[in-house]
């Protein structure tokens, strides 16, 4: 039997129950809607049986989540899907686990690297940690929005043209 090498990548986390029947929020990658099935971090995988749209939320059932109390128990976890099972997207797109370690410049020099995606509702925020050797610079974290006009994805990096306020 050939052993699944497919790497897995977070595409997102389960949200709050929504109804009575296991349906449960999600919030992350719109790939979700493309998928028929993902990995929930510690529980293995996940048919997805239905997947639709409510107030510009997305909202998922999944196999053996049947009740409202089975979707609390796994609410907040991680959802991960085979990154070999991902549709191709189109140039110059990117997934988010994608940007996660890229370098980051401030006026084109190095100021750190994406730490992580964090959804803000409106917009994503990159969560970027800056660099350095001090403790305080190693904690430090910056929350910048991912889709504003001063911020460029290039194969590079990540390059933000701050606005007075930003970084601060």
């Amino acid at each position: 039997m050939a052993k699944d090498t497919s790497k897995r990548v977070e595409i997102g986390r389960l949200g709050k129950p929504y109804g009575l029947e296991g349906d449960l929020k999600f919030r992350g990658e719109p790939v979700i809607e493309e998928l028929e099935k993902v990995y929930l971090e510690g529980l293995g995988y996940r048919l997805l049986e239905e997947i639709y749209s409510l107030n510009n939320e997305t909202v998922i059932h999944l196999s053996g989540v049947d009740s409202r109390d089975e979707a609390e128990r796994v609410s907040t976890l991680r959802v991960y899907a085979d990154e070999s099972e991902l549709p191709e997207l189109e140039a110059g797109a990117h997934y988010y686990f994608q940007l996660i370690g890229k370098p980051v410049f401030v006026d084109g020099k190095p100021f750190g690297e994406v730490a992580d995606i964090e959804d803000a509702g409106a917009q994503d925020l990159l969560v970027i940690r800056q660099s350095g050797t001090s403790l305080r610079a190693q904690n430090k974290t910056h929350l910048v929005p991912l889709q504003a006009p001063y911020v460029r994805l290039e194969a590079s990096g990540i390059y933000i043209e701050p606005i007075p306020g930003l970084l601060d």
